[in-house]
């Protein structure tokens, strides 16, 4: 799985990036084969004045065409790493169903040609 890491407002450490990955790769495990790339980017909103300020945007390419994107902020960086992932491993479940089943639909409309 491609991932691509990106910050603004702080230096990424080697503890955040391996956190991310292992999120990620933890989350996104039975879906790997229809993952294209994953571009995942954390802000630092306020700086050091504190509040619900540390903000995890995750935009997933599939190889359908879809993008999922999943943006969670929290005061605590790895908090939003973790609840942007799990959301992603959601967003991602339900746009595979609905591919498959819009994919169902049309084989049936062909059969009845």
């Amino acid at each position: 799985m491609n991932i691509q890491l990106q910050t603004q407002g702080f230096d990424v450490t080697s503890s955040i990036e391996e956190y991310v990955r292992k999120q990620l790769h933890f989350n996104l495990a039975n879906f790997e084969t229809h993952v294209i790339s994953v571009d995942v980017y954390l802000r630092d909103i306020n700086g050091p004045k504190g509040g619900d300020d540390k903000k995890a945007l995750i935009r997933i390419r599939l190889d359908s065409g879809n993008v999922v994107t999943v943006e969670r902020t929290r005061p605590d960086l790895y908090a939003a790493i973790f609840v942007a992932a799990r959301q992603a491993k959601r967003s991602i479940r339900r746009k595979l169903r609905k591919h498959r089943y819009f994919g169902r639909i049309a084989l049936r409309h062909l059969h009845q040609d």
